[in-house]
């Protein structure tokens, strides 16, 4: 078989996959599109004229997402107006078929844009994950009855850095801000306990590539990685931003592991440290890995009752996403929850 062969079913492959994620996760325009895109890549076209060479990246990267990022960033900007009339995310009326045509030229004569585009990392900073991570949270200030100090890793634009300043909702219980411009309302089939009040003492995260979401550039950056069909997580997405602009955070420029060495080098009495992160170790290579878990690992060895260390994440588990919870001094691995890939559908499983 040529390798062009080779290459094009190894890409068609991961727009199918997404395709399917897409479906699963309530999107079917993007899920159409990415079918008819992997579809276009049988012959030598349009599509694999924009991801030609790519396919030798690692599977995790998110190419098709990226595409759909790059292409959807040109729509926010007002420069592919026949396929504007398509997307809903700019009042399109959501018809698929009929933005394929559309899309397939776009990659055509928007062949360099796209390109140039490509390389960036998905950074969809998914303000719904504060919804799974946020009894975690609870959870620790439950069982040490101490303010927190929060280090996220992979922070992308601190959005789940803010989730205190959110309100979640079920039923007729809530906890968080009532005027927020966050309201999670339809997160949880069951919720965690809503009880427990949390302070924070400090908050900071990290990233290669930080956000700012106040800033246009930023807002117009994390917009593009929404999903054009998915209207409540733009409205969320719009509310984190408008959180952004009255609690300024730290989002560092440095790696996760670095980061992580420097922050954890030196117990804290007095308060629980939570380092966490969501959907964000398939994007980390073998020796960050190891150094992030060499980091904690030291870190855990000098854990008190006085100052004890908790790792909270949300990343996938065997059937669906797990959100894991880790505490030092005890060191044992706990599901605290179930959830779906953007925060949605949590189930509680943990008994505080």
């Amino acid at each position: 078989m040529p390798e062009s062969d080779k290459a094009r079913g190894v890409l068609a492959q991961r727009l199918q996959r997404q395709a399917s994620w897409c479906d699963d996760l309530g999107s079917p325009f993007y899920a159409s599109l990415l079918r008819s895109a992997a579809d276009d890549l049988g012959s030598e076209g349009a599509v694999w004229g924009v991801l030609a060479g790519f396919e030798n990246e690692d599977g995790h990267a998110a190419l098709a997402l990226r595409l759909m990022g790059s292409v959807h960033r040109l729509v926010l900007i007002g420069s592919l107006p026949d396929l504007a009339l398509r997307y809903p995310s700019t009042g399109g009326d959501g018809d698929s078929r009929a933005a394929w045509p559309a899309f397939r030229k776009a990659l055509v004569d928007r062949a360099s844009e796209i390109r140039d585009l490509l390389p960036r990392g998905c950074q969809t900073n998914e303000v719904g994950r504060s919804a799974a991570l946020f009894g975690g949270f609870l959870e620790v200030a439950y069982r040490t009855k101490m303010r927190l100090r929060i280090l996220e890793l992979g922070a992308s634009a601190g959005f789940n850095l803010r989730w205190d300043r959110y309100r979640y909702e079920f039923g007729a219980d809530g906890w968080g801000h009532l005027d927020s411009a966050v309201h999670f309302m339809h997160s949880f089939e069951s919720p965690p306990p809503f009880g427990q009040r949390v302070e924070l003492v400090g908050r900071k995260g990290c990233d290669l590539e930080p956000i700012d979401p106040t800033s246009a550039e930023g807002s117009l950056t994390l917009r593009s990685y929404v999903w054009a069909d998915q209207g409540d997580r733009f409205r969320l997405l719009e509310g984190a931003i408008a959180v952004a602009r009255q609690l300024p955070v730290e989002v560092e420029r440095v790696d996760a592991a670095t980061f992580l060495e420097r922050e954890l080098a030196s117990s804290r009495t007095g308060v629980a440290t939570v380092v966490y992160h969501s959907v964000f170790m398939q994007y980390v290579d073998a020796e960050g890995r190891r150094r992030i878990a060499s980091a904690i690992e030291s870190a855990a060895e000098r854990a008190t009752r006085d100052g004890p260390l908790a790792y909270l994440r949300m990343e996938p588990g065997p059937q669906t996403f797990e959100v894991r919870l880790m505490m030092w001094p005890g060191g044992k691995d706990e599901l605290l929850a179930l959830t779906r890939a953007h925060g949605t559908g949590v189930r509680w499983l943990a008994s505080s």
